[in-house]
C-alpha cells in the first residue's frame, strides 16, 4: 500500500489536530525574529545543556492581530522579549498544512518566565565573574585627577546621550570636555557583539575614562548588560568604566563590574563634573595653603631682618662710641706717651754714647793695652804672622815697629 504526498501530509495534519486540539505552552529560545506586513515570524530553537548545539528547531508566527493584542497587554515588554537570544515561554497552537508544513501560531507569551530565565542567567554570570576575580577588577583602577577625554559607548540617537552631552556642555564651571562616540546597539541581541567590537577600536591611551550610557528601559531591555562576555570585556577594560544605563530600581551585572555605576546619563555627567570640581577645589586649597605659608615665611623673615637690623645698628653705635672713646684717649695720651718715649730714647742714646766712649780704642790704649798691625790691618791671631813679618805696635801716645823672629 502506498500514499501520495498529499495524503500523507493530510494524515499527519489529522493526527496533529486530534492530539493537539488545544494550545500548549512551549519553552524555547528565539533564534531569529523578523517582521513583515504587520506580522512577526520567529525561528525557535532548543540547545543542549552546554548551550552550544541545537537539538530542536521550529518556526512560529505571530499574526498582526494577535501581535496588537499582546502589545496592548504587555506594552514595551513585548518588544524586549521578542529579541534574538531570549528564552521565552509561549502559548502556541500547532498547525500543519499539507503544502506549507508544520508551524506554531503564537497565542500568548509569559513574560515572567523570561524574567526568571534572565535572573537565573544573571546569577550564573555573577558567579562566573566572581570566580575569575573580575567583580572588583575595574573598581581597583584609579580615576585620573581630571576626567576630560571620554570614550562613549551609546546609540547615536539615544535620549540619554543627548541628556549627557547637554549636562556636560552647559556646566556652570566652564569645564571643557573631549568626547568621542563609539556608536553601538544598546538593546537586543547585537549589544554584546557591537560593544566588544567597539572596545577593540578604542585607543585607550587617548582617554581618561570609558562611559556607557543609554536611556531608560525595563528589565528585559537591560538584559544584554547581564551577558557574561560583555561584562568580562568591560571588567578587563584598562580605563575606568562609568555607566549610566537609565534604570532607577534594579541593577545589572554591568553595574557590579563597572568602576562607578550611576542611575542615569545625567547622573554620570554630574559625577564627572563634580569629580573635576573636587580636583579644582583641592588645587585652590593648595594654592591658599601655599599663599598662607609663603606669607608666614615672609613675615617671619621680615621680623628676623628687622631684629638683625636693630642688632646691626646697636652694634655699629656701640663700636663707633668705643672707637670715639679710643680716639679721645689716644688724643689725650699720645703726647704724654711720645714725651715719655723720647725721654727713654735720649737716655738710651746717652748710655750708648758713654758705652762707646768707654769701649773705644783710645780709652783701651790709655788703660795700657796696645794694638798690633800688619800691613795696616789689626792682627788678632798669631796664625796671621810668619817669621820675618814686619809688624807695627800702637801704644797710647806712640808706635813701634818690629820683625817677627819666632812664633811660640
Amino acid at each position: 500500500m502506498s500514499y501520495s504526498l498529499y495524503e500523507l501530509n493530510e494524515y499527519i495534519r489529522q493526527v496533529l489536530a486530534l492530539n493537539f486540539s488545544e494550545a500548549i505552552w512551549v519553552r524555547c529560545e528565539l533564534a531569529q525574529v523578523k517582521y513583515s506586513r504587520g506580522h512577526c515570524y520567529l525561528d525557535l530553537v532548543q540547545k543542549d545543556k552546554e548551550g552550544q548545539d541545537i537539538i530542536a528547531q521550529a518556526q512560529a508566527a505571530l499574526w498582526a492581530l494577535k501581535l496588537r493584542d499582546l502589545r496592548h497587554k504587555l506594552g514595551l515588554e513585548l518588544d524586549a522579549i521578542l529579541q534574538e537570544g531570549m528564552e521565552v515561554l509561549m502559548l502556541v497552537s500547532i498547525e500543519y498544512h499539507e503544502r506549507f508544513g508544520l508551524k506554531f501560531m503564537v497565542q500568548d507569551i509569559d513574560p515572567s518566565y523570561t524574567l526568571g530565565q534572565l535572573a537565573m542567567k544573571r546569577r550564573e554570570t555573577i558567579l562566573k565573574l566572581s570566580k575569575e576575580g573580575l567583580l572588583e577588577k575595574n573598581k581597583a583602577l584609579k580615576l585620573p585627577s581630571v576626567i576630560q577625554r571620554v570614550a562613549i559607548l551609546s546609540s547615536e540617537n539615544a535620549a540619554g546621550l543627548k541628556d549627557f552631552l547637554n549636562e556636560t556642555s552647559s556646566n556652570e564651571f566652564g569645564y571643557i570636555f573631549q568626547f568621542h562616540l563609539f556608536p553601538v546597539a544598546m538593546q537586543g541581541a547585537k549589544v554584546t557583539e557591537e560593544i566588544v567590537t567597539a572596545l577593540k577600536k578604542i585607543d585607550y591611551h587617548n582617554f581618561d575614562a570609558l562611559v556607557i550610557i543609554r536611556g531608560g528601559g525595563s528589565k528585559l531591555d537591560l538584559a544584554a548588560f547581564d551577558e557574561f562576555d560583555l561584562c568580562k570585556k568591560l571588567a578587563l577594560s584598562p580605563l575606568p568604566v562609568i555607566c549610566g544605563i537609565g534604570h532607577e530600581i534594579d541593577d545589572t551585572v554591568l553595574d557590579r563590574v563597572a568602576h562607578t555605576s550611576l542611575k542615569t546619563p545625567t547622573a554620570v555627567a554630574g559625577f564627572i563634573i563634580h569629580h573635576n570640581l573636587r580636583f579644582e577645589s583641592e588645587v585652590l586649597q593648595l594654592g591658599m595653603k601655599v599663599k598662607d605659608e609663603t606669607n608666614q615665611f615672609l613675615q617671619h623673615h621680615i621680623l628676623m631682618l628687622q631684629r638683625l637690623s636693630q642688632q646691626v645698628n646697636q652694634s655699629a653705635t656701640h663700636q663707633l662710641k668705643h672707637q670715639k672713646m679710643m680716639i679721645d684717649f689716644i688724643e689725650k695720651e699720645l703726647p704724654l706717651v711720645l714725651k715719655s718715649t723720647m725721654a727713654t730714647a735720649i737716655q738710651a742714646l746717652n748710655y750708648l754714647d758713654k758705652s762707646v766712649q768707654f769701649l773705644g780704642p783710645e780709652t783701651v790704649l790709655k788703660r795700657g793695652f796696645s794694638i798690633t798691625l800688619k800691613n795696616g790691618k789689626i792682627v788678632t791671631n798669631q796664625a796671621q804672622l810668619v817669621v820675618g813679618d814686619e809688624i807695627e805696635t800702637v801704644f797710647h801716645q806712640s808706635k813701634a815697629k818690629s820683625v817677627v823672629v819666632d812664633k811660640a
